[in-house]
């Protein structure tokens, strides 16, 4: 390349952000506005749900192998998934009614046990306990998160399935 074909360069001028300054602060114009803190929080709680349903359900349909049973009980989880990904209410409302019969089913079962420390049935009554207090904390994050998915006006919800926000896991 000589240099007549290659083009003049006159002057370069850097874009610079518009700035304002309003009653002493100072404003960003014309750049990424920040979602409101009841969106973000939806969208956290959201993550957080698909994770726990998407973990009871690879749990459920791996248990689905011993017993086909679990293999029906894995809709739930995939409903709740499907509902937090999609920020879609009745779904969400889906997965909690399944929680909370999985929680009533595993107390009829802790209650039903036979007592005698027999053939393991401490270390079953124990671990029995535990699901329990797990499926407490992961009821009370889908009821956290129904709670602010409620409060979001219909045009808030559309937006917010198309919004990608960067957050972390919400565990309490």
């Amino acid at each position: 390349m000589t240099n007549e074909q290659q083009p003049i360069i006159t002057t370069a001028v850097p874009i610079r952000p518009q700035i304002q300054v309003v009653q002493g602060q100072v404003v960003q114009g014309q750049g990424a506005t920040e979602p409101p803190l009841n969106i973000k929080l939806t969208y956290a709680y959201a993550k957080s749900v698909k994770l726990f349903a998407s973990i009871e359900a690879f749990f459920l349909i791996l248990y689905g192998f011993y017993q086909p049973w679990f293999f029906i009980q894995a809709i739930g989880p995939i409903i709740g998934y499907y509902g937090a990904k999609q920020f879609n209410k009745p779904l969400a409302y889906v997965y909690f009614t399944y929680l909370i019969l999985a929680l009533l089913s595993k107390f009829i079962e802790l209650a039903l046990t036979p007592t005698p420390i027999i053939n393991g049935t401490a270390f079953y009554i124990a671990l029995s306990i535990l699901t329990i207090v797990i499926d407490i904390w992961i009821l009370k994050i889908s009821a956290t998160f129904i709670h602010y998915l409620h409060d979001l006006t219909s045009d808030e919800l559309n937006n917010l399935r198309h919004l990608r926000i960067v957050t972390t896991y919400l565990y309490w």
